[in-house]
């Protein structure tokens, strides 16, 4: 859905930037760094920033990112020193940027003070399946002999 978002309006900005799986990866080392060093550079279109701490990732972001009017999707987002890092404050970006968040907690935005907050409802696991099978097998079933592998994929999480 978010991607969806990002392809349908990306187009109306200066630059922007879909960072995939924020959890996962900042959760290995120098993480949160490599995310920033990854904003950086899709927002500023220069191949090879070098950011050597989170501290000077967000003087960085700050500093270079505060006139540009960009779209920011930040995916799978679940700590606070997330946000911190990629995304402090309304004043860290231009006028017009827009910031889409999207996380499994939304006591997480709350206490990032998140001016609009979409909930989206769960899809049905019919919806669950065909969605699964687009990205497993570019169809909408399972392929023959993976019908109850794909039905215990969509219900791993429960």
């Amino acid at each position: 859905l978010a991607k969806a978002l990002y392809n349908s309006i990306c187009d109306r900005f200066e630059c922007a930037c879909f960072l995939f799986n924020v959890r996962k990866i900042s959760d290995q080392e120098e993480g949160l760094v490599r995310l920033q060093q990854t904003l950086l550079s899709k927002l500023l279109g220069e191949r090879k920033i070098k950011v050597r701490s989170v501290e000077e990732g967000i003087s960085m972001i700050k500093k270079k990112l505060s006139k540009k009017r960009a779209l920011i999707v930040l995916d799978d987002v679940d700590k606070i020193e997330q946000l911190k890092a990629l995304a402090g404050e309304c004043d860290w970006f231009s006028y017009g940027t827009r910031i889409v968040i999207t996380t499994r907690d939304k006591y997480l935005l709350a206490a990032h003070e998140v001016e609009k907050i979409y909930e989206t409802k769960l899809l049905s696991d019919p919806e669950s399946l065909e969605l699964f099978c687009w990205n497993a097998f570019k169809m909408t079933r399972p392929k023959a002999n993976y019908e109850d592998l794909s039905n215990q994929a969509i219900h791993y999480d429960q």
